[in-house]
């Protein structure tokens, strides 16, 4: 499913699923101008705006089963000062995680027991897979 090569058509991928998520959910969904924000979507849920940072991940765990989640930002450019950022959960509401075989995920931040990675599927983060819902149009 993720067989982009280039990371950032890989998190193009991850976005897509998200907006498309959240739209069938019926959310309100905002995308920032530009890229240098901590979080990728604002969604309206219930009248209260939540940022969400979106994530992909097409690594299997080797220790645990499941998929590997980079959290942390390493930049991307020419510019990139040599200092990665990690995952705060106080500049986030949400991670939206979209894995290699298709599953999703959405963790309130205060849930996320990491700031480098964390493994997903198996046990772990189950109780914020999500799917998609039909559509009655």
């Amino acid at each position: 499913m993720l067989n982009q090569r280039n990371t950032r058509k890989q998190g193009d991928v991850g976005l897509g699923a998200a907006i498309g998520y959240f739209s069938m959910k019926g959310y309100t969904v905002s995308i920032p101008l530009t890229d240098n924000q901590e979080y990728d979507l604002i969604v309206d849920i219930d009248g209260n705006p939540n940022k969400v940072q979106v994530k992909t991940s097409r690594l299997e765990s080797r220790n645990a089963k499941g998929y590997d989640v980079q959290l942390r930002t390493l930049g991307g450019n020419r510019s990139w000062s040599g200092v990665s950022k990690k995952f705060d959960p106080n500049r986030v509401d949400y991670l939206f995680v979209l894995t290699n075989d298709g599953r999703m995920y959405f963790i309130p931040s205060s849930s996320v027991k990491g700031t480098s990675s964390i493994v997903v599927g198996n046990q772990m983060y189950t109780e914020f897979e999500v799917k998609f819902v039909s559509l009655e149009i």
